[in-house]
């Protein structure tokens, strides 16, 4: 497995002070440092063909994490909460291919629990805390962004409610794979609403 790279905190300093949507040197650089690594760490955590996704999504999150203060260097090593950042995408990964899968209905909370989890924190830790924040999130989507009825209905039916996907596909007279995409695509929005409720609370 391929070894993280000597942390520059200059860089990260760099990356930091970034503004939103800025590309630059810094960027390619951190880039060139670290996507090979994070990809091979991933890969042996058991990415798979999602490695090169889940780097994409842990780079993204860094910039919020960085930015956000959450990575205190005085708490452990950058490479450490990198690390557990991959690792928490992967697992994440895997439950939820796991779920596609098996058609079956693992609870929301479980699947996205580590979304919530700060990196290097104990996935049971505040367990209880972690799904108020997601239950607030997930009303908050369902009710206050703009999705369609049907895909509201279709969430409701199928997760909240608890029917088969081809009970759901039935009763709406959508494909599996459909119904999977809608799922798929509404647990984004809860999980990206969920974090900025965890990260407003930490400000408080």
């Amino acid at each position: 497995m391929s070894t993280f790279p000597e942390t520059s905190f200059t860089l990260i300093a760099k990356i930091k002070d970034l503004a939103r949507g800025q590309d630059s040197a810094v960027w390619n650089r951190f880039w060139d440092l670290y996507a090979p690594a994070m990809r091979a760490f991933a890969v042996f955590k058991g990415a798979g063909s999602n490695a090169d996704d889940i780097v994409m999504t842990v780079l993204a999150k860094l910039v919020d994490v960085l930015r956000s203060g959450q990575y205190q260097p005085e708490k452990g090593s950058f490479h450490s909460y990198l690390a557990t950042m991959i690792y928490n995408e992967v697992h994440m990964q895997r439950r939820k291919d796991e779920v596609r899968k098996a058609d079956s209905h693992v609870p929301l909370d479980e699947v996205m629990q580590e979304t919530l989890a700060a990196p290097g924190q104990a996935p049971e830790t505040d367990v209880d805390w972690q799904r108020a924040i997601l239950a607030a999130a997930m009303e908050h989507v369902l009710t206050k962004t703009a999705l369609s009825d049907r895909d509201r209905e279709i969430y409701r039916f199928y997760v909240q409610e608890g029917h088969s996907i081809d009970e759901t596909s039935e009763k709406f007279h959508q494909s599996r794979n459909n119904i999977s995409q809608i799922k798929t695509r509404i647990e984004k929005r809860i999980a990206a609403i969920g974090r900025e409720m965890a990260a407003a609370a930490e400000r408080i």
